[in-house]
């Protein structure tokens, strides 16, 4: 059985593929913040964690490197799931706003990479990161603090593909997905052309079943 360790589990996509990823048989590692709505999940699927981790603090990961160490679990797959926006005029944006959305966008990935890269590499695994197509041509100035934090996710990716021999490291630069970081009124949804997360699931699987590495798969 294959180890998965998954952040931003407990909302949105994350419990989606936490759940979707249990029924493929992957055990999966599931790490939350401050939302703890796993239970459903723990109760159900003997081959699932829940850890309750601020992804922000080094200090952390290394606690849970160890505590996997010391259940003997070794990572096969980290999918760099967990992610925040800041949503307003560019002129209320400030240097809190960046780092708050940069630490959990982009530093955290790079952070959980660190401490968990080399033993996937010797796994021959994945590393996936799950970014946005606001990276492409979707951007827009009041998201500037989430699109620039993915811009630095895209490079945390081609940087590590390099990096790595043996592990293959990629993103998936998704659409928009109905969760409830985007904070629309229900009667505009409508007029929306949302990434339904049954198709983001496969494509995840799909992304974490593959050969190749470096690559940017623009879903939407």
């Amino acid at each position: 059985m294959k180890y998965i360790l998954l952040t931003g589990a407990s909302g949105g996509l994350g419990y989606k593929l936490a759940e979707y990823l249990l029924n493929k048989n992957y055990c999966v590692i599931m790490l939350y913040n401050t939302h703890d709505n796993l239970d459903k999940l723990v109760s159900k699927y003997p081959n699932s964690l829940k850890y309750k981790i601020d992804i922000t603090n080094e200090d952390e990961i290394i606690k849970l490197k160890k505590y996997l160490d010391s259940i003997n679990i070794k990572i096969d797959i980290l999918i760099n799931n967990a992610g925040i926006d800041h949503v307003s005029d560019v002129s209320l944006k400030n240097k809190n706003t960046f780092t708050k959305v940069y630490e959990v966008n982009a530093v955290s990935a790079f952070l959980m990479i660190k401490y968990f890269g080399d033993e996937i590499d010797n796994n021959q695994g994945y590393i996936l990161n799950i970014s946005s197509d606001n990276t492409d041509n979707n951007y827009d100035i009041v998201t500037l603090e989430y699109d620039m934090s993915k811009s630095a996710l895209n490079m945390l990716t081609k940087e590590y593909a390099r990096y790595y021999k043996n592990a293959h490291v990629n993103s998936i630069l998704f659409g928009w997905l109905d969760t409830n970081m985007n904070n629309i009124p229900e009667d505009m949804k409508k007029y929306i052309k949302f990434v339904s997360f049954d198709r983001a699931c496969m494509e995840v699987y799909e992304m974490i079943n593959n050969n190749s590495s470096g690559l940017f798969k623009i879903v939407n």
